[in-house]
């Protein structure tokens, strides 16, 4: 959900309001408790339909190995990708840092937050996560310790031991960071700040690759690289670097995310930051965030805390709220097949994958408008990619068109990806559990609290997906 092109244009002028909205609302023909309604009835009945007509444990053993399609990666395409995903990265640093300040006239703001964030992330969940390969830190990392060591015969990196208790901590605390930067900080579509962040992120995984390895701190520290890794299990083609090359493989869509093992705590938690950051951003939209924040803003001091405390407070509180609900979830479900409590935070890294074709919804639904117009900022940019009054491909007079979205279309996206999104998580639960209890009885059982946690979801992202676009109707 969108505003319309001059408000998104605001958005990369001043502030984050450009995120969401069209402007205009959208009359439901029926009124929206019908659709909430309708959405819940075909999440149940997807579960029924799964319970009646699941596949024999042959095919869905077929499923799971994936297709026998696959191949290696040449080298002379693997160094043309680094090659360019590094040029790409300087070029942005150095257009942030050097070129026009006006956000509008400068191609970094909309190459990082549209391009970059948006776009990649869609790319990564319907296409294959290609961040492994063209993740432009551990590139000139990897590029710079080839040099040292052809030089020296020593490695740029002490290969420390790192602590398996503090896991992918350092992502989720990267992450949090980094939403709050998307959602609540001033100032982070100027052009020299997002230039700043991105260098002074590049020198964070330095130092932790320096100490402990590339390959350990990106999976551990890497905020994006695991983000990323996580929408890329939903994907169809799976590229991972194995026996010295870079090979891919095709698979079904989504069977990345059916694990046979438990993700540890820290990566448990990261997956329900990812999902309550993304409930966040849409909540801070809704008619009654905007009651509760100008109440609190009546009573904190006047300036930036009252403005800043609020949402802030929002940010961090989400990601607890959502560890909590889905904690009482795993703990029903525990109680309910007699599962040994030590046993509870393995069961919780087995079913948090479930969650991720949610989350994926959830971006689609909440982003897809936002890409298609913000998008078009990238034709009158890449003539002028610095704000110096270029025109090198003519195109510095295109201007957004922002007919190709309506609040219409907003709304029935929202609809479709959200349903489709707790359908395609229930199946994934289903799947789990019937790879953990012993009968397909069991299985069945368990679900019963998942089912209740994906009902209320369907409908609780609905309702806030509505709010800045839909006309209600009672009734």
């Amino acid at each position: 959900m969108r505003r319309s092109a001059l408000v998104l244009a605001a958005w990369l002028t001043t502030e984050h309001a450009w995120a969401h909205g069209l402007g205009q609302r959208y009359d439901l023909p029926i009124p929206l408790s019908l659709y909430l309604i309708g959405a819940a009835a075909a999440v149940a009945a997807s579960f029924a339909f799964l319970v009646l007509f699941r596949g024999s444990d042959k095919q869905i053993a077929v499923l799971r190995r994936g297709m026998r399609i696959g191949g290696r990666i040449p080298p002379a395409v693997v160094i043309v990708l680094e090659v360019v995903a590094v040029a790409v990265f300087v070029f942005m640093i150095a257009a942030g840092l050097f070129g026009n300040q006006s956000t509008f006239k400068n191609i970094t703001p909309t190459a990082f937050w549209v391009l970059w964030w948006v776009g990649f992330t869609f790319f990564c969940a319907f296409i294959c996560n290609l961040w492994p390969l063209i993740n432009p830190p551990e590139i000139i990392f990897r590029w710079s310790n080839a040099l040292w060591r052809r030089r020296t015969g020593t490695s740029l990196s002490q290969n420390l031991r790192y602590p398996r208790r503090v896991g992918a901590w350092p992502a989720v605390a990267l992450f949090l960071l980094f939403a709050w930067t998307e959602l609540v900080a001033p100032q982070r579509d100027v052009p020299r700040n997002i230039a700043l962040a991105m260098g002074l992120y590049a020198a964070l995984l330095w130092i932790g690759s320096s100490l402990f390895g590339a390959r350990v701190w990106l999976r551990s520290a890497d905020a994006f690289a695991v983000a990323f890794g996580l929408f890329g299990r939903f994907a169809p083609l799976h590229v991972a670097y194995s026996g010295s090359r870079w090979r891919w493989r095709l698979r079904p869509y989504a069977v990345g995310l059916l694990s046979s093992g438990a993700l540890p705590a820290s990566m448990t938690f990261f997956t329900l930051v990812v999902l309550a950051s993304l409930t966040v951003d849409g909540f801070l939209e809704t008619p009654a965030w905007v009651a509760t924040a100008n109440v609190l803003a009546g009573v904190l001091p006047e300036g930036a805390i009252a403005a800043l405390l609020p949402p802030t407070l929002l940010l961090m509180a989400g990601p607890f709220l959502f560890a909590a609900t889905y904690g009482a979830v795993i703990i029903a479900m525990a109680r309910m097949m007699r599962v040994p409590r030590g046993s509870w935070p393995s069961l919780a890294g087995r079913f948090v994958l479930s969650l991720v074709p949610i989350a994926i919804a959830y971006h689609l639904a909440h982003y897809l408008s936002f890409l298609l117009l913000a998008g078009q900022l990238i034709i009158p940019l890449a003539s002028d990619p610095l704000g110096f009054g270029w025109d090198l491909f003519g195109t510095t007079l295109y201007r957004i068109d922002i007919g190709i979205v309506d609040a219409r279309f907003v709304w029935l996206t929202s609809v479709a990806s959200i349903v489709l999104g707790h359908i395609l998580a229930t199946w994934l639960a289903h799947e789990t559990a019937l790879s953990i209890f012993e009968t397909s009885a069991q299985a069945r059982r368990s679900q019963y609290p998942m089912l209740c946690l994906m009902i209320t979801y369907t409908v609780t992202s609905l309702w806030i997906l509505a709010q800045p676009i839909v006309e209600t109707r009672s009734g």
